[in-house]
């Protein structure tokens, strides 16, 4: 048995996915915003070992990354092209809105991050024009959370510049004009930002904890979107406010529909204690979708990943399962889940020194296996069983291995159906992946 390559990996993962280009009646959903029932949505995500040192963001490396990310979604080679099939009927004079979440001044939305989506997004060509930077909006609450989260105010009119303000702007402010019923009080408003100047919108969040909604992901970055919204989205879990008013941007701004694109920024995150205060893991990831729910359903999977190795409970957001139900049915749980590892070092990636073990007896396996690896360095780990559209089967393995060979005996906790599968490990940071067939 071989290693997978990411193309091959991508080949394997992402074959439901592909089907996509065959149905349009699904891509036509999409457009709306609407998620038919039991049809998965695809996930990228992308992790890179150079993505951050200590606390410094390798800008480069996540520039990378990030176009990696909406090609791979779109799956068109070239990085304007791509962003264009995100938004139906862009022209040159659209403007694109980058929605943040910088409510904790020590693990924010990165700046770097974003800066590399608008990069991204001044690539799209019109006519042989490219996108104008200034028609690009990044925005939060107030101007004193952007600035403290490390993003520059915009005071000038380089049409080659991003804009970037709070609604607390003198001439923003909230829009009276339109109200929000969430979760049966209306007395909420959303920011003229959101429903007067921008025609598409980027969910850019962050990946971390909250200690009364679990986790505060793309569903929650919408807490700073509109007015009187703490009380409700910080009980119950924030189910059923945090859906209730991303039903209502969705629904209420129609025929807009400006929510087009979801990205968790996961270079840095919180497994537990958040929202406030530093964060506590580098997953060196980035997450990215047309589907809110499942991009939310993904982060919390990769927290959960990191809890176990803290052996800590998992956490299972009420406001993300809401969100996938009536009468809100903002998406699904069931993903497509589309990985790329160490992108733009090769076909497979970077290989981390000295870890070239990596196998499973017997071959194909039925109901046990023994796995074996090697590591270069000590480090936390965990070893998963994915299926074939990327979803999690089985732990296999969760805690800190030390440098050398290590060994895996595994019996299934049920029977699996035959048909192929894949054991990834997550060591240090690095990640490799193997293809194992089952049978029945």
């Amino acid at each position: 048995m071989k290693d997978v390559s990411r193309r091959d990996f991508l080949k394997y993962v992402g074959a439901g996915a592909l089907g996509l280009v065959a149905r349009p009646r699904l891509l036509a959903a999409f457009d709306r915003g609407l998620f038919p029932a039991g049809e998965p949505s695809d996930v990228v995500q992308c992790f890179h070992e150079d993505a951050t040192s200590g606390s410094t963001v390798n800008e480069p490396v996540v520039q990378m990354m990030v176009d990696e990310s909406i090609m791979a979604l779109a799956r068109i080679r070239n990085v304007g092209e791509a962003w264009k099939t995100v938004f139906p009927d862009i022209t040159g004079k659209s403007v694109i809105g980058i929605k943040v979440n910088c409510a904790s001044r020590q693990n924010p939305t990165r700046p770097e991050v974003v800066r590399c989506i608008a990069n991204g997004l001044a690539q799209m060509d019109f006519g042989g024009t490219l996108f104008k930077k200034n028609n690009i909006i990044i925005w939060e609450r107030t101007n004193s959370e952007l600035t403290a989260a490390g993003f520059t105010k915009y005071t000038g009119s380089d049409p080659d510049t991003v804009r970037c303000f709070g609604t607390n702007e003198s001439g923003v402010g909230y829009d009276s004009s339109v109200t929000f019923t969430v979760a049966n009080s209306s007395d909420q408003h959303p920011s003229n930002i959101l429903s007067q100047t921008i025609d598409y919108l980027i969910n850019a969040a962050v990946l971390k904890t909250h200690a009364t909604a679990d986790e505060t992901l793309t569903l929650k970055t919408h807490y700073g979107s509109v007015s009187n919204s703490t009380g409700l989205q910080h009980t119950s879990g924030g189910s059923p406010a945090i859906p209730s008013l991303n039903q209502q941007i969705r629904d209420v701004l129609t025929p807009k529909a400006i929510q087009k694109l979801f990205l968790i920024d996961g270079l840095f995150g919180m497994y537990s204690g958040g929202p406030s205060g530093p964060p506590n893991f580098n997953p060196k990831l980035i997450l990215m979708s047309k589907d809110t729910v499942a991009c939310d359903t993904q982060g919390q999977n990769v927290i959960n990943a990191e809890r176990a190795l803290h052996s800590l409970t998992p956490l299972d957001a009420a406001h993300i399962r809401a969100a996938a139900e009536p009468p809100y049915e903002l998406g699904t749980t069931v993903i497509n889940l589309i990985e790329l590892n160490n992108v733009g070092v090769g076909d497979a990636g970077r290989p981390v020194p000295g870890d070239g073990r990596f196998e499973v007896s017997p071959e194909p396996m039925r109901d046990r296996a023994v796995v074996t690896f090697t590591v270069s360095r000590p480090g936390s780990a965990s070893l998963e069983l994915l299926n074939a559209a990327g979803r999690t089967e089985a732990r296999l393995f969760a805690g800190t291995l030390y440098k050398g060979k290590h060994r895996v005996n595994w019996t299934a906790p049920r029977k699996l159906a035959g048909g192929t599968y894949f054991l990834r490990l997550n060591h240090a940071g690095a990640v490799r992946v193997r293809k194992v067939l089952v049978v029945d």
